[in-house]
C-alpha cells in the first residue's frame, strides 16, 4: 500500500497552507516518485512521474531516496543532479521517514525570484521548517496504519459496535452491528442515534456515567430481533454502543462478569481454612456437575462461581446470574426460563429470552436458591432432570446446556424438614457441596483483608492513607465480622472517605466496630437451672448443650453435621432437638 496515498488528502491540504504561510511552491513525492500532491504549476501534475519514475538514478528526488538525507539546490541551471523544469529557479528537498524508511519527500520549489530570494537567503529556516513537516507527514502516515489496522479489528469482532458524539449523531457502526441491524454504515453515520434506538439517549446516558444494558426489538427486513445493547458512557466526548443478537449474547452487563475474568488467585487469604477450599473448588472446576455453595452472607460465594466458571471449559461462554431472593415470585418464573408473546398481562409483546438460554453452552448461578418458591423447585428440577425448558406461555422445549452453580447461606436440610424446600432437588443441586468458611473461620486473613481493601479504596478516593493505626488495627483484627468480606469492605471505605491523616485511627472506624461485643458463653461454662422439674431442667441443660456446640461447629448443614457427631446423635435426630427445644 502506498502509505502517502492513503494521506494524500492531508496531504493536499498541508501542501496548501504552507505555501499560502510561506509564499512559497509545495511538491510531495511518494517513494515511487509520484506527484501525491502539489501548489501552483505542480497541481496539476499530481498523478505523474518525477525522474521517469527512476529510483536508481543519481538525480535529485533519487538520490534522496537512497540516502535518506536532505538536498539543497540554490540554483537550478548549475546544479549537475537537477533535471531542470521550465521556470524552476530553486529547491529544498526533505526526506520524509517513517521506521527509518523513506517513504517520499516534501520540496520547496521557487518559480520567481522573490521565492527564489527566500530559499537563499533563509535556507537553514527553512531546512528545519521542511524538517518539521516531514516529521509530522510520516506520523500522519502512522496514524492511518494505526487506524486502518483499528478499523479492521472493530469489523472482525463478533458484536456490533456503535459510537456517537455528545450531541446524539452517530459517528461509526462496525460491520457485525450494520449486518445486524440491517443499514448500511453509509445509512447510519450521520443520523441521531434515538431516531435509530428510541430507547437510547445520550444526554442521559453520559449524565448517568454507569453502564447500562438495555433489551430491545428491531425488525430488520420485517424478521423480529431481540438485541441487548450496553452503554458505555465517554465523558464529555459520547457514548460506546455494544450490541449483540439476544440468543448469541455473551455479556449482559448485570449477569455475566465482563469486568476481568475471576480467578482464584483473585480470592485473597492464605489461611489454611480458605487455601483447602480454594484447591477444592480449582479440583472441581474442569466437571460440568452442579455445584452447591454455603456460607454466610458476604463469604464470597459468588466469587467462586466465577472463578469455577472462568476455570472450566465453559470459559468462554456466558456467566450468567440470578440472585433468587431479590427477583419478585410472580417474575421469577419469566426471568428463569422466559416467555412467549402475550403470555401474560404486561409482558412484551415480542416475548422475551429466560436466563437459562442465556447461559446456554455456559454456567447459571443460582443466588439465593433458599428464596425460590416451591411451586418452582419443581421446574427447576425438572429442568435439571431433562436438560431442556418451556418458556411460560409456549409449548416448544427448549434443550439447553448449562452447568448450573447454585448457593446459599440458609439451612436448607432444615427447610426440607419443614417442607419449604424440596429433598429431591437439594440432592440434583448438592452433587458437589462446596462450603466457604466464615471470616470468623478464618481470623489469619483478616488483616490481609484488611490491606488488600486499604490499597484499592485509597486509590479510589485520591488519597495517600499507608494503613492502620495499632489500636485500629488491633480492633478490626478482634471483630466479630458477622457481614464477613463484605462488610469488612464497606468497613475499610467508611474508614477511607472520612480519615484526614495518613493513618487510619481508631475514630474512624464505624460506631458499630467501636462498641463492646456480647460475649458467648461457652455451653459447658453456662449455670445450669437451679429450679424447675426434672423434666422441665434436663430439657434446659440439654438446650443449652445442643446451643452450645452449635455455637463452636456453625448451625449451616456442615456446622449441624458436625455437632450431630460430636454428640454422638444422628443428624435427623439433632433436628428434631432443635425444633423441639425452640433452637430454631
Amino acid at each position: 500500500m502506498n502509505k502517502l496515498l492513503s494521506i494524500q488528502n492531508d496531504v493536499t491540504r498541508m501542501a496548501n497552507a504552507i505555501s499560502s504561510a510561506i509564499n512559497i511552491e509545495v511538491v510531495i513525492v511518494d517513494n515511487n516518485l509520484r506527484i501525491i500532491s502539489g501548489t501552483g504549476r505542480y497541481a496539476d501534475r499530481v498523478g505523474l512521474m518525477e525522474e521517469n519514475g527512476d529510483i536508481t538514478t543519481d538525480r535529485i528526488y533519487a538520490s534522496i531516496l537512497q540516502s535518506g538525507k536532505h538536498y539543497i539546490c540554490l540554483d537550478t541551471s548549475t546544479d549537475p543532479l537537477y533535471e531542470t523544469v521550465e521556470g524552476e529557479l530553486s529547491e529544498i528537498s526533505y526526506p520524509i521517514i517513517e521506521e527509518n524508511k523513506t517513504i517520499g519527500i516534501i520540496s520547496l520549489v521557487a518559480f520567481n525570484q522573490v521565492q527564489h530570494e527566500a530559499i537563499n537567503t533563509r535556507t537553514k529556516d527553512l531546512l528545519e521548517f521542511l524538517e518539521n513537516i516531514a516529521s509530522l507527514i510520516a506520523s500522519k502516515s502512522i496514524e492511518s496504519q494505526v487506524n486502518l489496522r483499528f478499523e479492521k479489528m472493530i469489523n472482525s469482532m463478533p458484536e456490533g459496535l456503535m459510537s456517537a458524539d455528545k450531541n446524539g449523531t452517530i459517528i461509526s457502526c462496525n460491520q457485525y452491528g450494520t449486518e445486524l441491524i440491517g443499514i448500511s454504515e453509509k445509512d447510519i453515520v450521520g443520523t441521531s442515534i434515538s431516531e435509530l434506538f428510541p430507547v437510547l439517549d445520550v444526554q442521559t446516558e453520559l449524565e448517568g456515567d454507569v453502564i447500562t444494558t438495555k433489551e430491545i426489538n428491531i425488525c430488520p427486513d420485517g424478521k423480529t430481533i431481540r438485541i441487548f445493547i450496553t452503554c458505555l458512557p465517554i465523558p464529555p466526548i459520547g457514548v460506546l454502543y455494544l450490541f449483540q443478537d439476544a440468543v448469541k449474547a455473551t455479556f449482559l452487563m448485570q449477569d455475566i462478569y465482563i469486568d476481568t475474568a475471576t480467578s482464584f488467585n483473585d480470592i485473597y487469604g492464605n489461611s489454611p481454612q480458605i487455601e483447602n477450599v480454594k484447591k477444592f473448588a480449582h479440583q472441581i472446576a474442569g466437571g460440568n456437575s452442579t455445584v452447591l455453595i454455603t456460607g454466610e452472607s458476604g463469604t464470597g460465594k459468588e466469587l467462586f462461581a466465577r472463578a469455577i466458571h472462568n476455570n472450566s471449559d465453559r470459559v468462554n461462554e456466558p456467566f450468567i446470574s440470578v440472585n433468587c431472593g431479590a427477583i419478585p415470585e410472580s417474575l421469577l418464573e419469566s426471568e428463569l426460563f422466559g416467555y412467549e408473546p402475550g403470555a401474560f398481562t404486561g409482558a412484551n409483546p415480542k416475548g422475551k429470552i429466560g436466563k437459562f438460554e442465556l447461559a446456554n453452552g455456559g454456567t447459571i448461578f443460582l443466588d439465593e436458591i433458599g428464596d425460590m418458591p416451591l411451586h418452582l423447585q419443581v421446574k427447576l428440577l425438572r429442568v435439571l432432570q431433562s436438560r431442556n425448558i418451556e418458556r411460560v406461555g409456549g409449548m416448544e422445549s427448549i434443550p439447553i446446556d448449562v452447568r448450573v452453580i447454585s448457593a446459599t447461606n440458609k439451612d436448607l436440610e432444615a427447610m426440607i424438614t419443614k417442607n419449604e424446600f424440596r429433598e429431591d432437588l437439594y440432592f440434583r443441586l448438592n452433587v458437589i457441596p462446596l462450603h466457604i468458611p466464615s471470616l470468623r473461620e478464618r481470623a489469619g486473613d483478616i488483616e490481609l483483608l484488611l490491606n488488600t481493601a486499604l490499597i484499592r479504596f485509597r486509590r479510589i478516593a485520591g488519597k495517600d492513607i499507608m494503613g492502620f493505626s495499632k489500636d485500629a488495627l488491633s480492633q478490626l483484627v478482634q471483630y466479630d465480622w458477622p457481614g464477613n468480606v463484605r462488610e469488612l469492605e464497606n468497613t475499610v471505605e467508611y474508614a477511607v472517605s472520612i480519615e484526614t491523616k495518613p493513618i487510619i485511627s481508631l475514630s474512624s472506624l464505624p460506631e458499630r466496630i467501636l462498641k463492646p461485643q456480647t460475649s458467648r458463653i461457652p455451653f459447658h461454662e453456662a449455670a445450669l437451672p437451679q429450679t424447675g422439674t426434672l423434666k422441665e431442667r434436663t430439657s434446659e441443660a440439654e438446650r443449652s448443650i445442643i446451643a452450645g456446640t452449635l455455637e463452636s461447629t456453625g448451625s449451616d448443614a456442615d456446622g449441624k453435621a458436625k455437632a450431630a457427631a460430636l454428640l454422638g446423635i444422628s443428624v435427623s435426630s439433632l433436628y428434631r432437638k432443635i425444633r423441639e427445644l425452640g433452637l430454631q
